[in-house]
């Protein structure tokens, strides 16, 4: 009896070894937070098929030593689970490197088609061929047909893995992973050479674990794909998991929470308390609903439901609604309510637009859902997709098209509107303002439409571009300042203005053109003011002390933000029309307070020093008013509308006679 228990022991020394190697390689996987996918559940399988063949393996080697106590069906048997668990690993590790290196798409017709063979030739294989034991006081094994035939099949998946990897590794994005597995299956031929000449060494479950640790390796640090700031799943997860549900082609439902007013949260009262409150919207979503909670982008949090749901859905929706009309935990003794609204989305009902199999379809929904609430009318806390809300999102679309050929073409134009000075009595500066060309696709596209969808995609600085040539060009090649414009004003998106490449373009725009510095006056909204901090302030102080001037546009619009002019260099404040026209609104109650209001703002820029641009003068009466408040510029179509540069020339050449 000592002897059989020694003897065992010697045949299940690696077994136990493989099992210490399993229990770590399944805590190192279990302890990652886990997103629904098809890859996670074909990794599942392939730990199963390992337990299953590791199980098998135990119950081999007993049912060989004890081999006169086993009935000779069950020690076939015993054997047919390990061969079966043996082979399923390999075949689950070549699916999980198709899927992986695919973006979760299902396995092709002729991925099919190889597997489905490999899967029939080895039930057949194991179900009627013959399989014979060796048994003695040294060694024990199985040998024979079976045995044969398996390990070519093994062989065969393992060199197709290879080869698979090998394509696979020229994607950046999937060569870690590829890495990996060329490397496991480089260790397995190794392995499996030696127990091929060894067969008594009966180690291939120390080769298969070691295998699985690597692999688990190549899964990356859990840490990735979670959002160290809320503790959701980050956007490369979400990512994953919407490519999944497309590539299954079955309804699921996507509720995105777009919370308005956290980056708002995050300058009033910093970022520990803007954790404070994501993590516990975070918390109250997952222990709710029981699902998991993805961050698309700094201020939305995004839940998917599987069609499953469909008939609470709406309860749901109803439960988030409620609890937001609550106040949340911005601190241990403040709590805050939060303006939120959902942007639902049903797929495929809401998602014409996308083409099955598409490439870039994910990547498309995903931008969908984001802008959302840009193209939704609704006011209610759940916005729904409807035909309005695609019609524009399809007008979004066109846009883009527009901009791409204008960009690539010469499909951009500049219009010109000439702003009067009241100290000269003429017009010494003038607007320049960018058109598409293209007007009989869409008709005429406002800047203010246009210029936001330039910037959602990377498309400002080629159009920024376009437009600082133009406008150069056309200051220079007419000699405008020899015709009395002391400068042009030109209108800085958000992302232009903290793009700390932009000084340097303009330097070497300024010096290609041979003009001056002063000729140029930069306009920037007042919200943008507000709220792009130190990349806008370095960006200003670099093209000031270059010689360049900069406008504070739209001033009074919304953010009101007086102190904001004080902190940055503007030479010059253009206040909006909306505070101008209530003064001249006989129905309007208002209209002294409206006056009050735009007379001391009047006064506070002219004691500091600024100079001030009325815009939307439209009537001699809101003229003649301007010039007695001590306004320095007025422009507005009182003097003229946006004109093309030929009709700008004519303008100028009419009324700046020097």
């Amino acid at each position: 009896m000592e002897f059989l228990n020694s003897f065992i022991f010697n045949h299940l020394r690696f077994q136990i070894a493989a099992t210490v190697v399993m229990i770590v390689v399944d805590a190192l996987y279990f302890s990652r937070p886990q997103i629904k996918i098809l890859s996670t559940r074909i990794f599942n399988c392939i730990l199963i098929s390992a337990a299953v063949y590791l199980l098998f393996d135990y119950a081999t080697v007993f049912s060989l030593v004890y081999y006169e106590y086993f009935p000779e069906k069950l020690v076939r048997l015993l054997h047919q689970g390990f061969i079966l668990g043996f082979e399923g690993t390999f075949l689950f590790i070549y699916i999980f490197l198709d899927v992986i290196t695919h973006n979760q798409q299902r396995l092709s017709f002729f991925e099919k088609l190889f597997v489905s063979f490999i899967i029939i030739i080895s039930v057949g294989v194991i179900s009627f061929t013959d399989i014979q034991y060796y048994i003695s006081k040294d060694a024990i094994y199985s040998y024979g047909s079976m045995v044969n035939i398996v390990y070519l099949l093994i062989t065969i998946l393992t060199f197709s893995t290879i080869v698979k990897a090998i394509i696979a590794s020229r994607n950046v994005e999937t060569r870690r992973i590829t890495s990996y597995v060329l490397f496991s299956m480089g260790l397995w031929i190794v392995f499996g050479l030696t127990q091929l000449f060894l067969p008594q060494i009966l180690f291939s479950s120390v080769s298969i674990s070691t295998m699985l640790l690597l692999l688990v390796i190549s899964l990356g640090n859990p840490s990735e794909r979670v959002d160290k700031e809320s503790g959701a799943f980050n956007y490369e997860a979400l990512r994953l998991v919407v490519s999944d549900k497309l590539n299954k082609d079955k309804p699921f439902y996507i509720v995105n929470i777009d919370m308005e007013e956290i980056s708002k949260l995050r300058k009033q009262f910093g970022d520990q308390a803007v954790i404070m409150v994501l993590t516990e919207i975070r918390t109250f979503i997952t222990k709710q609903f029981a699902q998991n909670v993805y961050k698309i982008n700094n201020h939305s949090f995004t839940v998917i439901f599987d069609e499953s749901c469909k008939d609470k859905i709406d309860l749901y929706l109803q439960v988030l609604d409620d609890r937001f009309r609550e106040k949340w935990s911005l601190n241990d003794t403040t709590k805050i309510h939060i303006n939120a609204h959902i942007d639902f989305v049903r797929y495929p009902q809401d998602t014409p637009f996308l083409k099955k199999g598409a490439y870039n379809s994910t990547v498309q929904l995903l931008e969908f859902v984001e802008l959302c609430h840009t193209y939704s009318e609704e006011a209610d806390f759940v916005h729904r997709v409807d035909a309005k809300l695609l019609q524009k999102r399809d007008r979004q679309d066109l846009i883009l098209k527009l901009l791409q050929n204008a960009i690539k073409s010469d499909g951009v134009e500049m219009y010109y509107q000439p702003i009067y000075s009241i100290a000269e009595k003429r017009f010494s500066n003038c607007e320049a303002l960018v058109r598409l060309k293209d007007v009989t696709t869409l008709g005429f596209v406002s800047p203010e439409e246009f210029i936001p969808v330039a910037e959602r995609n990377f498309l400002i600085m080629p159009l920024s571009n376009c437009i600082f040539e133009q406008v150069f060009a056309f200051v220079a090649k007419n000699e405008l300042e020899k015709k009395g414009l002391k400068h042009v004003e030109v209108n800085l998106s958000a992302i232009e203005s903290v793009d700390l490449t932009f000084p340097s373009l303009m330097k070497e725009l300024l010096e290609k053109y041979k003009l001056s510095p002063s000729m140029v006056n930069l306009e920037i909204t007042e919200s943008i003011a507000v709220s792009s901090g130190r990349k806008l302030k370095r960006n200003m102080d670099d093209l000031i002390n270059h010689g360049c001037t900069f406008s504070m546009d739209d001033f009074g619009t919304g953010y009101s933000n007086l102190s904001q002019i004080t902190r940055a260099d503007f030479s010059i404040i253009k206040i909006d029309k909306s505070l101008l026209w209530p003064i001249f609104e006989k129905k309007n109650p208002n209209r002294t307070n409206a006056k009050i209001l735009l007379e001391s703002m009047v006064s506070m820029i002219l004691q500091m020093g600024l100079k001030i641009v009325v815009e939307g003068v439209e009537t001699k009466e809101q003229f003649d008013y301007l010039v007695g408040l001590g306004v320095t510029y007025i422009q507005g179509y009182y003097f003229s509308k946006p004109i093309d540069s030929q009709e700008y020339l004519r303008f100028l050449e009419k009324y700046n006679r020097l």
